[in-house]
């Protein structure tokens, strides 16, 4: 297969007949594919936009309705979600609002597909970030064509030509990246629905194909058979937050490989990349990127994928391990409890490394003083001690436990107890959705009360 950089994708060309989507309908080809971008380009530039939101539950649609943007020289929107709170606090950045059923229908367009100006051809992503506030990003083509072309000099060889399902949305960077725009710069067909349910994604996988997941999908793989070798992906990529240890040997057990993590940001693009084999395993920068940290750990790096040649100082906390590095929380998430400095991150590693914990998430509560909190996933052996102890003596256990690797400031007093960590997308934690399991009559999950 030919690379062909995003840029003169259309205006190169492939074979009329070359795969590019699956569909309930069948297989698209490119020549289709190419005069659905002619239709919806003429489409969208006859409605005189500027700026249009680009919200696509089908992925071909969306590839149909973001290279159309591209080609009517409008810029594209990308909200994460379509939820009505979502569109309400973005609704002073867009003109007009593109959705499935806009780009239904469309009648095959015969006008030339131009080459486009990387530099100057963008899209805007908004990401909600911890807070929930809506945060803009912008990403110029140029950028995520220099990223698909390392991921491709990084993977392309090793996954072949099979196809690409997907978990995760494209209207995040990450799946827009690795399930939409790789696959076609590579000549790769991909699939244009995302499967909520491994049994769906499992049942259509398709011989030597490709899976873009997360770790909130991968941590739900227990109780599913094994896949027969003949049936087993070439590769799985996860990104969003770093995969535990125990999902990543799931995934190796239930899929038949070592899932393939990616570090990075909205912001950054991919940083780094490992398969954890075992527990102290290393994340290694992919080429072209350097990595520095200061005397605190802070990490900064300068990367192609950046819109600059200048140093990105992402926030992220690291130790230098070998030619890689291990990640060691947000900077952000060093917190004063009793006059001391407390990592929230090393509480919930601490936890997750007790017998009785399948995850755990450290916050801190509001009001004078300020409260350590901690909503924890009991494993079944924790489940068994809850059930037997009850949450009050059951949150008194961790505490003495924590004492081992914890002063006493680093010991939570507010407990909960949950089947699973409430997350955003990719698993992204949010603080807000954290804290409201401490409301009173909101939380769902087994109140200790206060355990000090």
């Amino acid at each position: 297969m030919t690379f062909l950089p995003l840029s003169t994708l259309l205006a190169t060309g492939r074979a009329p007949d070359h795969p590019i989507a699956l569909s309930g309908a069948g297989t698209i080809g490119f020549g289709r594919f190419a005069a659905d971008v002619s239709a919806a380009a003429a489409r969208l530039r006859a409605t005189g936009s500027r700026r249009a939101a680009l919200l696509c539950q089908d992925s071909y649609r969306f590839a149909v309705g973001l290279f159309g943007l591209f080609q009517a020289g409008i810029v594209a929107v990308l909200p994460p979600n379509g939820q009505a709170g979502t569109l309400a606090a973005l609704g002073d950045v867009f003109d007009l609002l593109i959705d499935d059923a806009f780009l239904a229908g469309l009648a095959g367009g015969t006008a030339p597909l131009l080459p486009l100006d990387p530099d100057q051809t963008s899209l805007e992503l908004f990401t909600s970030g911890s807070t929930g506030e809506p945060k803009r990003i912008v990403k110029s083509l140029a950028v995520l064509e220099r990223e698909t072309l390392v991921l491709e000099q990084l993977w392309g060889a090793e996954i072949g030509g099979g196809a690409t399902l997907a978990t995760v949305s494209h209207q995040h960077v990450y799946g827009m990246t690795f399930k939409l725009l790789w696959p076609l710069a590579a000549g790769r067909v991909f699939a244009g629905d995302m499967h909520e349910l491994w049994e769906t994604l499992l049942e259509r996988l398709p011989p030597a194909a490709v899976i873009v997941a997360s770790p909130a999908h991968l941590g739900r793989l227990a109780g599913l058979a094994p896949l027969a070798p003949a049936r087993r992906p070439r590769a799985v990529f996860s990104a969003g937050s770093p995969l535990s240890l125990a999902a990543a040997q799931e995934g190796l057990a239930i899929l038949g490989v070592l899932p393939t993590e990616i570090y990075g940001s909205t912001e950054t693009g991919a940083i780094a990349t490992r398969r954890q084999a075992r527990a102290d395993t290393a994340w290694h920068a992919l080429p072209g990127l350097q990595i520095a940290a200061d005397a605190a750990g802070l990490l900064s790096l300068r990367s192609p994928f950046l819109a600059d040649d200048q140093w990105f100082e992402t926030g992220d906390l690291i130790v230098p391990a070998g030619d890689g590095f291990h990640l060691r929380g947000r900077a952000d998430r060093i917190v004063k409890i009793e006059a001391k400095r407390i990592s929230l991150a090393a509480v919930e590693q601490a936890l997750c490394a007790l017998p009785w914990i399948d995850a755990a998430a450290a916050l801190v509560l509001s009001g004078e003083p300020a409260r350590l909190a901690a909503v924890v996933v009991p494993n079944g052996a924790g489940r068994e001690k809850l059930a037997e102890h009850g949450a009050f003596r059951f949150s008194r256990l961790l505490r003495r436990a924590l004492t081992a690797t914890q002063e006493s400031a680093g010991l939570p007093r507010h407990w909960r107890f949950c089947d699973q960590l409430p997350s955003g997308d990719l698993g992204k934690r949010r603080e807000g959705d954290l804290l409201a399991l401490f409301e009173a009559g909101r939380s769902g999950c087994p109140d200790s009360g206060r355990a000090g």
